[in-house]
């Protein structure tokens, strides 16, 4: 079975696994599908018009707060979507300073990030369930993280859904089932505008950024944005090399026909750190900060590219379709040393490393196609109707290589790493693997009167699984049918009440004939009830939600590399708050905070360890939540200046479902401070301004590790409009 060295296993989709995909040529097949939401719809207090970018009416232009989302697929006011769906636009991402997914994502509650250093194969959470990552409302290959780009530079905004999500979104292995995360890129504009853009500070961190666009005619506009990033770190020996672009071509065909092309391509390349046992940290001598493995270890490298194409056409007011194709090609090729305490246990401060490598490569090609049609019968109803289909192709190969001789001992406490990682360990499993989904969709969002909405959805998905895996193998196919239905109450123009349900699927990856069985779809079932305010000072949304989750592949602690058992379950619920404040052009306020109880609803019993039922999943704190507010001052000697500061705050979290041990609680706090005269623009930015001490939960190889939380750092980013 392959097996992931960063999570250690076969991958279970409790876990996540990688990906990789040869860019397919995308050309002529661009034809007649065309779908789009509608676009003349009315809503009963404001009106919009929304093709790839959201545009807001009678919102302030450094407001943080959004009334869309393309995640609805349709012009429809967030306040009247059954559903919490939080939206990070540009002006936060550049008012905090934030320069990785890692650091925006904690302005949104119940989120649980994964460090910029695992993206290798970690998922973020969401509601205390792993969530996808999307890029432009598609997922790429659906089972990890590599499409993380590790930056912002080439990041429009930031949208989250929480929940099921899988009527309106899938590929790859499926469609999510604990929630989603959608990076807009950038789309060019009928103006010329060139930026330029360079940052540095602590860790030797430099980058440079560029935003170019220009018009080549009435009908065409090219943009291209990127950054070129490199940095080391505070734990010892590791550096960051990264480059990200993200090219896009907006041709308008004819009056109600839009074209967009958009490229992408990102490269992350890292000396892997596999976290701090978490039995030795804090010991008297340890350096928390020394790297845990051999020094002159291979760089991990992560290469992605996309294109992909998007064709628009308005057949009427009330008519209008959308066609997105896609190819997508990830390379990976992961290197690491490691200790692996299940083999090797600590010995006081000592234990022995052993090294491995994981070579994978994916190519995948989506086309989703979605028409839209307003009807209005005239009788206080009026039908936003929506209809479509997606089609994806996955085909992924890895291989996977361990020695089990250690390269030497590594003492935590002595201050020396003399480890020598030796010759690149020869691949000992290898898997081929092919993903089918073919899926139809239909939505209905119904309005009645001036105050009922009523949505209901359905997906009906044809699932293909073929897999030779580390000599095991499944050809297995699967239909599945994910409903969804909500309803939404105007209590007033400003605050709704809302009520959701909604089941989720995906295949299974990984298991091909494990123990003798083979796999079944995954399934979860996603419910949330709660309130949403959206005014001219406030927008916010209070929720509470239960999702429970099924068929999740499990380790299997006596075949730690090549078992699994489908019996896993899991629950979480609890309630949150999202909430912006901005009373006027001055002040910026956002606040979030969310309780998540999320357990292990099955038993497992293993080296006499306890997964107990009832057990805590691991990396999910009970409590946590953040603050920030920015001021931006307008007349008088500090005109142009804002200042900013924040607060974050996490519960410990167990490291594992073993709950054996627990992250530290933190609090920690961020400020911010920039200027604007003419066409420069400034921002200094301090993380962890107190330069609290403390460890956070990481994921490696499911073991018992942390990594410490980030020191005080400085930044400071000069912006200039060429």
């Amino acid at each position: 079975m392959n097996t992931d060295i960063s999570t250690g296993i076969p991958l279970p989709v409790s876990l996540s696994c990688d990906g990789k995909t040869r860019l397919p040529l995308i050309a002529t097949a661009l034809l007649p599908l065309l779908v789009s939401p509608s676009i003349n719809a009315q809503d009963t207090r404001k009106s919009w018009q929304v093709k790839e970018e959201i545009v807001v009416t009678g919102k302030k232009e450094e407001t943080y707060q959004a009334d869309q989302s393309t995640l609805v697929k349709g012009d429809i006011a967030l306040i009247d979507w059954p559903q919490s769906i939080q939206v990070l636009n540009r002006t936060l991402i550049e008012e905090q300073g934030a320069q990785s997914l890692t650091e925006v994502l904690a302005n949104v509650s119940g989120v649980v990030p994964n460090h910029e250093q695992e993206t290798v194969l970690v998922n973020p959470f969401i509601r205390g369930q792993e969530a996808e990552i999307l890029l432009d409302g598609l997922i790429s290959y659906g089972d990890t993280a590599v499409i993380d780009p590790s930056s912002l530079a080439t990041v429009d905004r930031v949208e989250v859904a929480k929940g099921a999500t899988s009527t309106l979104f899938g590929g790859g292995v499926g469609a999510p089932t604990g929630g989603l995360i959608n990076l807009v890129t950038p789309t060019p504009l009928d103006e010329e505008r060139y930026r330029l853009t360079l940052r540095g500070g602590s860790f030797a961190t430099r980058a440079v950024g560029i935003d170019l666009n220009q018009p080549l005619s009435d009908a065409v506009s090219f943009r291209l944005t990127g950054e070129g990033y490199q940095s080391d770190d505070m734990i010892d020996a590791v550096d960051i090399d990264r480059l990200t672009l993200n090219p896009s071509l907006s041709w308008q065909l004819a009056e109600d026909t839009n074209l967009i092309l958009r490229g992408f391509y990102n490269r992350i390349e890292q000396l892997e750190y596999t976290g701090l046992p978490a039995e030795v940290a804090g010991l008297p001598g340890v350096n928390r900060l020394q790297f845990t493995g051999a020094t002159n270890s291979p760089r991990t490298e992560v290469r992605n590219q996309s294109l992909h194409a998007t064709l628009e056409h308005q057949f009427s007011d009330r008519l209008s379709g959308k066609v997105h194709l896609r190819g997508f090609e990830n390379e990976f090729d992961e290197f690491s040393s490691f200790p692996f305490l299940s083999f090797f246990p600590i010995d006081g401060t000592s234990v022995p490393i052993i090294r491995g490598q994981l070579p994978v490569d994916t190519d995948e090609i989506t086309l989703d196609a979605s028409i839209s049609l307003e009807v209005d019968p005239g009788v206080g109803w009026r039908h936003r109707l929506l209809a479509g289909f997606t089609v994806d192709r996955t085909d992924y190969e890895a291989g996977s290589g361990f020695d089990f001789s250690p390269i030497g001992v590594l003492d935590y406490a002595s201050g020396e790493n003399t480890l020598d990682f030796g010759p690149i360990p020869a691949i000992n499993s290898s898997s081929v693997n092919e993903y089918e989904t073919v899926a139809l969709y239909l939505q209905d969002h119904i309005e009645i009167g001036d105050r009922w909405r009523v949505l209901a959805s359905g997906r009906l998905t044809r699932y293909g699984l073929r897999e030779v895996v580390g000599g095991s193998g499944a050809d297995e196919s699967y239909t599945e049918f994910d409903p969804r239905v909500g309803v939404t109450y105007r209590i007033n123009d400003s605050l709704s009440a809302f009520a959701g349900a909604a089941t989720g699927s995906r295949i299974v990856p990984f298991f091909a004939g494990v123990n003798g069985a083979p796999p079944v779809p995954e399934e979860s079932e996603s419910y949330e009830i709660g309130l949403k305010v959206s005014s001219q000072s406030w927008t916010g949304t209070f929720a509470a939600f239960r999702l429970e989750r099924t068929n999740i592949p499990t380790l299997d602690l006596n075949d730690p590399f090549f078992g699994s058992v489908q019996n896993g379950s899991q629950s979480s619920e609890g309630f949150e708050m999202d909430l912006i404040w901005e009373p006027n052009e001055q002040l910026s306020v956002i606040a979030n905070a969310a309780y998540v109880d999320a357990r292990n609803e099955s038993d497992i019993v293993s080296f006499g360890t306890v997964f107990a039922r009832g057990n805590r999943l691991s990396r999910i704190p009970e409590w946590s939540g953040r603050v920030a507010a920015r001021y931006r001052f307008d007349e008088g000697l500090l005109n142009g200046l804002g200042v900013g500061i924040g607060a974050t705050y996490a519960d410990e979290a167990p490291l594992t479902d073993a709950n054996v041990f627990s992250s530290d609680s933190y609090t920690v706090f961020d400020a911010q401070a920039g200027f604007r005269i003419g066409a420069v623009d400034v921002q200094l930015s301090i993380v962890n301004l107190f330069d609290r001490e403390y460890f956070r939960p990481y994921q490696y190889l499911l073991q018992e590790v942390v990594r410490p939380g980030q020191e005080r750092s400085f930044f400071i980013t000069l912006g200039v409009e060429l």
